[in-house]
């Protein structure tokens, strides 16, 4: 069974153009769940403060990268009980704006979304139908569960639909970008081992082509100097000669 990572290869939106949204915490959950790209599982992110609990699923959108340098974040509003992992095609309410003015100080929204298939929430097309107290409860969650951390969030107020669906293609766009950014780091890195490989192997068969002992000229003189007696080998038989004639008979 081929697998599948959940925010490179999982297309934002499904063929009915709903907004499709992996889970990482499913409601109830007092510790927050993150999915790790580079190992491409979920792992613990950090606890909550006591008596903390996510009020709702609480995941990404695929193929987007958000301005924290994350996926972009959603809220689903579902009654039923999921899981990490599962992908839930939603509809858009609205987004929260948050500011996080703590040690990197960035924007970091959250889109809020109903489940497409959940005809209890049929009735709910913009955030205002939650009503006023039910977006104050959202404000207080996403505040509380960041306490005890540097974000120190602030909410800057809702933006409807439209709104939040311009932030998904924008997020999708700066997702794009980088991902081009990768690749054209990965095709210069790769030209240059290829050309760090094929420098060496140049140089070899260069050295190879200048040695003198693989020309034919080059052995073939080396042939003739060892035919050719040297200085030592004449002047050893000019001494020799003598004694050859003393020994003759007279």
């Amino acid at each position: 069974m081929p697998s599948c990572h959940l925010v490179h290869d999982l297309p934002p939106f499904d063929a009915q153009h709903h907004l499709r949204v992996v889970v990482e915490t499913p409601r109830g959950a007092n510790i927050k769940i993150k999915y790790d790209e580079d190992l491409g599982c979920f792992s613990l992110s950090r606890i909550l403060p006591l008596g903390v609990t996510y009020p709702y699923d609480f995941g990404f959108v695929p193929q987007t990268l958000a301005q924290d340098g994350d996926p972009l974040d959603v809220m689903v509003l579902i009654d039923a009980l999921t899981y990490p992992g599962v992908v839930i095609s939603c509809r858009l309410l609205g987004a929260l704006q948050v500011e996080e003015r703590g040690l990197r100080g960035r924007p970091n929204h959250r889109l809020v979304a109903v489940p497409a298939k959940a005809a209890r929430k049929d009735e709910l097309r913009n955030f205002s139908d939650l009503g006023r107290r039910m977006q104050q409860e959202l404000e207080r969650f996403f505040v509380m569960s960041s306490s005890f951390t540097s974000k120190d969030p602030v909410v800057r107020g809702w933006v409807g639909p439209d709104a939040a669906y311009e932030m998904v293609q924008r997020s999708i766009a700066r997702y794009k970008e980088r991902q081009t950014a990768r690749k054209d780091r990965q095709n210069v890195a790769h030209a240059v081992q290829s050309v760090g490989a094929v420098i060496p192997n140049s140089a070899v068969l260069a050295s190879s082509a200048q040695s003198p002992s693989s020309s034919p000229e080059s052995s073939a003189s080396a042939s003739v100097r060892a035919a050719e007696p040297t200085v030592d080998d004449r002047s050893s038989e000019a001494t020799e000669s003598p004694v050859k004639s003393s020994q003759s008979p007279t």
